[in-house]
């Protein structure tokens, strides 16, 4: 075809030839671009002229999950797109008012930041490469966009920076005192599966109930997957270390010729024996990647590589599982947040972590069946309606005394009198600050209602009342005593200092980022948002903005 219009390329034929393949190419390669430019699907959020693609934000979600993987639980899914979405729109911001401002970032800035962050380090301190590219191999993000990205977070260190000399000394009095504040309080707990209900509901009361109350009634989403383990041990068995390697990395070494070569031989072949494995498994994780991404049987590629397998079946979305695997796992949280979010059918991306042993492991998931949530049929639930419309009544019931006492309460009158009158028992708790948190072994019977309420507990005047529900049970409270002190403790002193300066410090960099939020005129493309949720299972972020 190519050398017929070679050699006619001045005919009309050929002429209409190119013409027609010029429009099969835009037709079906450029078309898409075109419309989405034209109807403004090319952007997430518009930060004034710059623009953050779907794939940006996907990308920079992969890096930051990345990088806080080993500090990240039960991560849910939306509030970690939104949180990140808005971290783009600041850090675009920032980066936007840094160029006006002529602050520029060196290449050997970058490189300090980088190498200076611990998971790019090996044991002994040194940066090692291999580290950053297999970090980013593993997440699918290109050298330079980590890079660029990089390059913003450093820009906003340093539009921050200046916030941290700024004298706190008037307010640091009041909040020392604010912060020493104690207080006790009185509390009546209630359990309301232990008031009787004697009302007997009709088949109609209970069919209201089951229409009304469908979350009630939602069966979780499971899913069955498998979890393929390379383990760094297997790889290291295979990994040998020539004396000819050892002397020309000793030739290339800074202390050539300050330390002599037998000295330094065991550290200079356990480096080169380190970096041969993490070369190793950066290869070997890629084939398996891109094998299975190609389409090959997840059982032939476990055999190949002699993969070990881990079955899981039928996980709830809650991972609350005891007889599952999964819970013996020292990355189970990882697992869990993993299993949720890749397609029926389609693998994730491999990650690396440490097993009970401590030693490296690196695993991907492969799902295999994913059952979504659904409502259960009234038929086939008869009798957890009838279960949930019990626990329902013994609540409301709980509530209704709940206000009851509340209201007395905020007309004078004390908790515990209003509870002896009312047939209940009162407590009162030791004094407390803002900051309580006794481990259970050391604190006293009440220990757990104090950690769900202090907070709460200093936003009320003395003698108001509220409540709480911890678990099953209701909690009344009222503050008894505000206790102020006087006790000054130096090191104490010096860390609240600091801590109240990092937090007018955050402050002020937030006001900063919302004003010049209007100056750059800030948009978010909802449609393009709801698009990338749907897509992902999640629910739309629209309401989060």
């Amino acid at each position: 075809m190519l050398e017929f219009i070679r050699r006619h390329s001045r005919s009309v034929v050929a002429k209409a030839l190119l013409i027609i393949l010029a429009l099969t190419f835009v037709l079906f390669f450029g078309i898409t671009d075109v419309i989405r430019r034209f109807i403004g699907k090319d952007y997430m959020v518009k930060v004034g002229n710059v623009k953050i693609s779907p794939l940006e934000l996907k990308i920079e979600r992969a890096r930051r999950i990345g990088m806080m993987r080993e500090h990240i639980q039960d991560a849910n899914d939306k509030d970690l797109t939104a949180d990140i979405l808005h971290q783009l729109i600041w850090e675009n911001i920032i980066n936007q008012t840094a160029d006006e401002y002529g602050i520029l970032v060196s290449d050997e800035i970058i490189k300090n930041y980088i190498s200076g962050m611990n998971m790019f380090r090996n044991k002994d301190g040194s940066f090692n490469a291999h580290l950053l590219r297999g970090f980013l191999q593993r997440i699918h993000i290109p050298e330079a966009m980590f890079l660029e990205s990089s390059k913003k977070d450093i820009k906003n260190v340093l539009i921050k920076f200046p916030f941290a000399y700024i004298s706190i000394t008037p307010e640091f009095n009041l909040y020392m005192r604010v912060r020493r504040e104690k207080r006790s309080l009185i509390f009546v707990r209630l359990k309301p599966s232990s008031f009787d209900i004697t009302e007997k509901p009709t088949q109609k009361t209970l069919e209201e109930f089951y229409k009304n109350n469908p979350d009630l009634f939602i069966a979780e989403e499971t899913r069955s997957f498998r979890i393929l383990e390379l383990r760094e041990s297997f790889l290291e068995k295979s990994i040998r270390i020539s004396e000819d390697e050892i002397k020309e990395a000793y030739n290339h070494s800074r202390e050539n010729g300050e330390r002599p070569y037998d000295e330094m031989k065991a550290e200079l072949e356990s480096a080169l024996k380190q970096e041969k494995i993490q070369s190793a498994i950066n290869e070997v994780t890629r084939q398996i990647e891109d094998t299975l991404m190609a389409g090959d049987d997840v059982n032939d590629v476990v055999k190949k590589h002699n993969l070990n397998v881990i079955s899981i079946e039928d996980m709830n979305s809650s991972g609350k599982d005891e007889k599952s695997v999964v819970a013996k796992l020292s990355y189970k949280d990882d697992v869990k947040a993993v299993a949720f979010s890749v397609d029926e059918g389609s693998d994730s991306s491999f990650s690396e972590a440490e097993d009970v042993q401590k030693n490296k492991v690196y695993w991907l998931l492969h799902v295999d069946k994913i059952t979504p949530k659904h409502i259960v049929a009234y038929e086939e639930s008869t009798a957890k309606v009838l279960s949930e419309w019990q626990t329902w009544q013994q609540h409301e019931k709980v509530m209704g005394i709940a206000t009851d006492l509340i209201a007395k309460a905020k007309e004078g009158n004390s908790l515990d009198k209003l509870a002896v009158a009312s047939g209940l028992s009162a407590y009162v708790t030791i004094a407390f600050d803002r900051f309580w948190q006794l481990p259970k072994e050391k604190a006293p019977q009440y220990a757990d209602i104090i950690t769900a309420v202090y907070e709460n507990a200093f936003e009320l005047e003395k003698t108001e009342a509220s409540y709480k529900e911890i678990g099953e049970d209701i909690v009344i409270f009222q503050v008894k005593d505000i206790i102020s002190s006087t006790k000054i403790d130096l090191k104490d002193e010096n860390a609240c200092r600091l801590e109240l300066q990092n937090e007018i410090v955050d402050d002020m960099y937030q006001q900063l980022v919302n004003y010049l939020s209007r100056k750059y005129d800030v948009k978010i493309n909802f449609e393009q948002l709801k698009e990338i949720d749907k897509s992902s299972n999640q629910d739309p972020l629209e309401d989060v903005f």
